[in-house]
């Protein structure tokens, strides 16, 4: 089985609340060009999409500079769906939900539920739960290789609250995707295969990707 953890790009689609609206027009038609081709403009932070370390780490990795592997790992979904708007995953969540699991070399994706709300609300576009520093700075502690999650950002809207995860994350060179739908399905406690494999943007701090995860019988061990 095979899971599609992105969310749909169309225009004006919900993003990053102070970012210009998402645009997508028709620039040629079939009736008139013989072909259909479409223009969009969009940030290379809108959607699904990695962060690459210059997002917040001057002279730090751009988009084309990651190799292929750092793309691809076995990942494994925690619910947090019991987060109420504003609130925070910290490292005492993540104990909790993780125990003695070993999740080295993991992706750790965060099931919030608010990639089931991708609407032009408050609640979604600032409200959303977000990754703490600290928390950040667990997952870092247990050898995680990135951590994914179905909000816009992987920190809060609030000033303040975006860097910390950032910086410990993409400082110590995790791989980070933003903006996911995670099924309820990957939430039983199975690893999973995950990939995240973003266009190829020279010298950009992101940039958009289709996000997978599949079984695999490799993987068998449950929470």
């Amino acid at each position: 089985m095979i899971y599609d953890l992105s969310q749909p790009v169309f225009h004006d689609a919900p993003q990053w609340a102070t970012y210009p609206s998402i645009t997508v027009t028709l620039e040629h038609k079939i009736a008139v060009d013989g072909f259909n081709a479409e223009h969009v403009k969009l940030t290379t932070h809108s959607g699904t999409h990695i962060d690459a370390p210059f997002h917040f780490i001057p002279d730090a990795e751009t988009v084309d500079q990651l190799p292929l592997e750092y793309f691809v790992a076995p990942a494994l979904a925690l619910d947090f769906q019991s987060k109420t708007p504003s609130t925070n995953i910290s490292a005492t969540d993540l104990r909790k939900a993780l125990r003695e699991r070993d999740v080295a070399g993991f992706v750790v994706l965060l099931k919030t539920g608010w990639g089931d709300k991708r609407e032009f609300t408050k609640e979604y576009l600032e409200q959303y739960p977000y990754l703490t520093g600290d928390g950040a700075e667990f997952l870092i502690s247990r050898g995680i290789k990135g951590v994914g999650t179905d909000c816009l950002s992987i920190g809060g809207f609030e000033n303040g609250q975006g860097p910390p995860p950032h910086q410990a994350l993409l400082g110590a060179k995790k791989l980070i995707v933003e903006d996911l739908r995670i099924p309820d399905a990957l939430l039983d406690g199975q690893a999973r295969w995950f990939a995240a494999f973003p266009i190829k943007m020279k010298g950009t701090s992101a940039a958009w990707t289709r996000a997978v995860a599949w079984d695999s019988g490799e993987f068998s061990a449950q929470l």
